[in-house]
């Protein structure tokens, strides 16, 4: 007798989704009341989706205007603040258990300094982290919306569509309507940083010195067919990032290259217990 090798239908218990959905309630609830506000999110999204229409001059808001596009950002402070933050945990869980990390790649996201960074500032990393859950050409719009430290992966998923313009479509798209809603909003990215937003005090990119080392890393991701690779390409070939930025990079890493995922972990928290006692933050 042959057996099926088939793959049972993954079976949904419906019967839980409402407790699901009122234990998120809850949880939200709890944590609007107890979690601090986003230095981010208070100053840049929450306050520029108050002034939706010219969001550069009113907030601190300096990137690409579809990152507006945050529901959540209509609701009081506290409660956007909160699911802001539920947002990160939930897609950074979910691209680790996309790429099969494990409890080791929890682990390490979740126990950065990178994290606990991201969790001080609450800014929408979460964006590009949803990039990888998306088919290859909505994941662009969102991958552009915040492209510092994974865009490159953006070449291989073209490549792997054997460079159909069909997969840019629904970007141009979307740049288009930007450009009819905010006119030309690239002349005013940056406005609240001053003259050059690379010379805020929290960029940490290594520009340019560090471009031979991302175009290697990008070269050997093309030939590899690996996305994670050209992401982490990416830092190297940009002119700044945060370092909280990394935290999406850091879950992919943990997935499927934990050696360079630890160099990472461990060099950041080399970096902030020398910088916390420099700057007496530490004894």
């Amino acid at each position: 007798m042959r057996l099926s090798t088939a793959t049972a239908p993954v079976q949904i218990n419906w019967a839980i989704l409402p407790i699901l959905a009122l234990s998120l309630i809850v949880f939200v609830g709890v944590l609007s009341q107890i979690y601090p506000v986003g230095v981010d999110w208070e100053e840049s999204y929450h306050a520029a989706f108050r002034h939706f229409r010219d969001p550069y001059t009113h907030s601190d808001f300096a990137g690409i205007p579809w990152l507006l596009a945050l529901p959540h950002a209509l609701l009081p402070l506290e409660v956007g603040n909160a699911i802001n933050f539920i947002l990160h945990i939930l897609l950074l869980g979910a691209i680790i258990w996309k790429y099969r990390g494990g409890w080791q790649a929890v682990l390490l996201t979740f126990t950065s300094p990178l994290f606990l960074d991201l969790a001080r500032t609450n800014n929408v990393d979460w964006v590009p982290a949803l990039a990888f859950l998306l088919p290859p050409e909505w994941g662009l719009v969102l991958l552009a919306a915040k492209p510092q430290t994974l865009g490159c992966a953006a070449l291989i998923w073209w490549k792997r569509q054997k460079y159909s313009l069909r997969m840019l479509v629904p970007l141009i798209v979307v740049v288009a309507l930007s450009f009819a809603i905010w006119g030309w909003w690239p002349g005013k990215i940056g406005m609240a940083e001053g003259d050059d937003i690379r010379q805020a005090a929290w960029n940490f990119a290594p520009w340019p010195f560090a471009i031979p080392l991302g175009l290697y890393l990008l070269v050997q991701a093309y030939k590899a067919d690996d996305e994670i690779m050209a992401a982490a390409a990416t830092p190297f070939l940009v002119p700044y990032f945060a370092p909280y930025s990394l935290v999406p990079l850091l879950a992919l890493l943990s997935s499927r290259h934990r050696k360079a995922a630890l160099y990472l972990y461990f060099a950041f928290w080399f970096f902030f217990i020398v910088e916390g006692r420099r700057v007496g933050m530490l004894a």
